[in-house]
């Protein structure tokens, strides 16, 4: 394989910050030339795919990070690399990765499917189209997003085929993934494919693709006007066009009016197609957002995560920071549609659930509800860490959640903010879930973690003194 100038032991050691036996390991496959003998092209090639398909993650990231960025160097790479994911996906360790609350899909993978993607062949999109079969949930999402971020066209027909798999079903984090790569296409045929997935979705994401549609032109189509405006009617954003038979119909009624004969009434067009198409039927069934600490809610499957360590005990303007937000949470559950469901996680050293699943808003659910948050009070210390992996772990289906808190977390296996957002942002980039934070008299230094938790996924972000 090709390659640059190779690096010392020292530099890499430090770049991928392994130990320095690995490091040795990684450097014997950092090429000095090209071409090669045939012998030691070989060598080298065996040592490359060990380490692709070996225990260590680091030492399989510092691997691809050797190879020259030149076009022939990767495509050198590609096929060892191809074969490296296709053992990798068999290996049944990622199964217990998953049993031990580790990622499914380590960096070192998903270097190798990004590094894939980046590659303009079609034994490179056909590697990825036959990743979203592999059996493993994180890894054919990933494939989408390198996909469709890499614009790999040729495969638009299989990734809108995915609307009608089970994991499309079973999964919001993966319909997110969906309809956000092939946003990402930028091609007509993806427009086209997002329009049948607006059709199968609700909540959260029916409102985003809502919004999102609404700024797409015909330029989005290549300047085709007619089949912009037919999508535009498949997502419901103008009026079915009257047929030839209704016109002709309203053409005679008014003769026969003009004529003194008795008006008609015009018959309904019988036909297959519906009066509306099914996207601006489900506009108008729309759920009517509720409010949270001024936050709308869109989500049809939220969670409410709230704060009640020790320090929600304080009083301010005459109430307790945990009265005031029981206040706010109980008008937000009142207001909640009846199409919605919900649920409740309080912390403070432990994580409580007021149910373990997900319950429809309707009348007897919200008053068992707000009967709970009623009897609560403030506990011990804040243990946010734990609360946000209850969170994203709670429900497959989950949109959004409400994170309340006045603290700096102080209890747990991670109390640092930024090592709580690093490893939270990372796991929701499997769920895909909003995560809304609401700031009640925290430090600057907590506001700008709260903050940066919500803004990576479209979440709102809200302080209150």
């Amino acid at each position: 394989m090709p390659a640059g100038p190779a690096p010392s032991i020292r530099a890499v050691a430090c770049r991928i910050a392994v130990s320095p036996v690995v490091a040795f390991v990684v450097l014997s496959v950092i090429f000095a030339s090209f071409p090669h003998p045939s012998a030691a092209a070989d060598r080298n090639e065996a040592r490359f795919r060990r380490l692709l398909t070996g225990r260590h993650d680091e030492a399989r990231v510092a691997a691809l990070r050797s190879v020259p960025s030149d076009f022939q160097s990767r495509l050198y790479a590609l096929p060892i690399i191809v074969d490296a994911l296709e053992i990798l996906c068999e290996d049944a360790r990622f199964d217990r990765a998953i049993k031990q609350g580790q990622p499914e899909l380590p960096g070192g993978v998903r270097l190798m499917i990004d590094f894939i993607g980046t590659v303009d062949r079609p034994e490179a999109t056909e590697a990825l189209v036959d990743l979203l079969d592999c059996g493993r949930l994180t890894w054919a999402m990933a494939s989408i997003q390198t996909l469709c971020k890499n614009q790999h066209h040729a495969a638009i027909d299989d990734v809108v085929g995915l609307i009608g798999s089970d994991a499309f079903d079973a999964s919001y984090g993966f319909r997110f993934t969906l309809a956000r790569g092939l946003k990402e296409m930028k091609h007509p045929d993806a427009w086209e494919g997002l329009a049948k997935v607006f059709e199968r979705v609700d909540g959260q994401l029916a409102h985003r693709l809502d919004q999102e549609f609404r700024h797409v032109t015909s330029e989005d189509f290549d300047g085709d006007e007619e089949r912009f405006q037919a999508w535009r009617g498949l997502v419901g954003l103008t009026p079915e066009p009257k047929s030839a038979q209704v016109d002709a119909l309203a053409k005679a009624s008014e003769i026969l009016r003009q004529e003194g004969q008795p008006e008609l009434p015009i018959p309904q067009q019988m036909g297959l197609q519906p009066a509306k198409s099914a996207a601006s039927y489900a506009r108008e069934k729309r759920l009517q957002p509720s409010h949270y600490y001024g936050i709308n809610i869109y989500a049809k499957r939220l969670l409410f995560v709230i704060d009640r360590s020790g320090s929600m005990r304080t009083v301010v303007g005459g109430h307790a920071r945990i009265q005031r937000a029981k206040m706010e949470l109980i008008t937000a559950i009142n207001g909640l549609d009846e199409q919605c469901q919900f649920g409740i996680l309080v912390f403070d050293n432990d994580v409580r659930a007021w149910r373990e699943e997900l319950v429809e808003a309707d009348e007897t659910n919200k008053r068992n509800a707000i009967r709970f948050v009623e009897y609560l009070s403030a506990g011990r210390s804040t243990n946010t860490y734990a609360a946000l992996r209850r969170s994203l772990s709670f429900d497959p289906q989950l949109e959004a959640v409400f994170l309340l808190t006045d603290g700096e977390p102080t209890y747990g296996p991670i109390v640092n903010p930024s090592a709580i957002l690093l490893d939270i942002l990372r796991r929701n980039e499997v769920h895909n879930v909003t995560i809304n934070t609401i700031a009640i008299a925290v430090e600057p230094l907590m506001a700008t973690f709260l903050r940066n938790l919500s803004e990576p996924s479209n979440g709102e972000f809200r302080e209150v003194k």
